[in-house]
């Protein structure tokens, strides 16, 4: 079976934890590009060639895309638990112990990311995992819901002035939010709860 099969749901393509590490890499910057890029692409309309021809703007963006990464992840793992938790149950802490070193797995693929400290990107990870297992401790938050906490802080990375983003926050969340649920459905069609419960390591006594 291959891609089609895949696409008809008869070959679930998320059944093993490197998979998961891989949609939730994708998907969160999947996410940070559209809500930033494409935003900044947008808001600048006919001025867009020329303004993403500045270096400074070029190097700003990049600057904030990579800060913003962590937020995603954040967002992509709570979404990935939401998914996996029924098939979970009673194992619960060792779930949530495998979503927060996927997290951890995709943050380190990115060692060095340009423009950042590495003592901001080791902080940047430590609170990624506390997003992880805040979300964890509550019922699972509808898709459309779980970018509402981080987005304040990704939408103040985008290097436009302040003033002139202000009457465009409630749009980009809520595009944002029609993201979340669109990789929703991608992963419900693709993920194998059972086949990831199945290889989480062993409850400790």
């Amino acid at each position: 079976m291959g891609l089609f099969d895949a696409i008809l749901g008869r070959k679930k393509v998320i059944a093993t934890w490197n998979q998961v590490d891989d949609f939730v890499a994708d998907h969160a910057a999947f996410v940070v590009n559209r809500s930033m890029y494409e935003y900044s692409r947008a808001r600048s309309g006919v001025l867009a060639e020329k303004l993403f021809r500045e270096k400074s703007f070029r190097e700003a963006m990049d600057h904030g895309r990579w800060k913003a990464f962590p937020l995603g992840v954040a967002n992509i793992v709570e979404l990935v638990d939401g998914r996996l938790r029924s098939a979970a149950q009673g194992r619960e802490p060792v779930l949530l112990e495998a979503l927060v070193a996927s997290g951890q797995r995709v943050l380190r693929r990115h060692p060095s990311p340009p423009g950042v400290s590495a003592e901001w990107w080791a902080n940047a990870a430590q609170d990624m995992e506390k997003r992880v297992r805040l979300a964890a401790m509550a019922a699972p938050k509808a898709a459309q819901d779980i970018p509402k906490s981080t987005f304040d802080e990704m939408f103040a990375l985008v290097p436009i002035h302040p003033d002139l983003m202000k009457l465009d926050h409630e749009v980009v969340l809520n595009h944002v939010r029609g993201m979340m649920v669109n990789i929703a459905s991608t992963l419900a069609e693709a993920i194998d709860p059972r086949a990831l419960v199945e290889a989480l390591p062993p409850s400790q006594a």
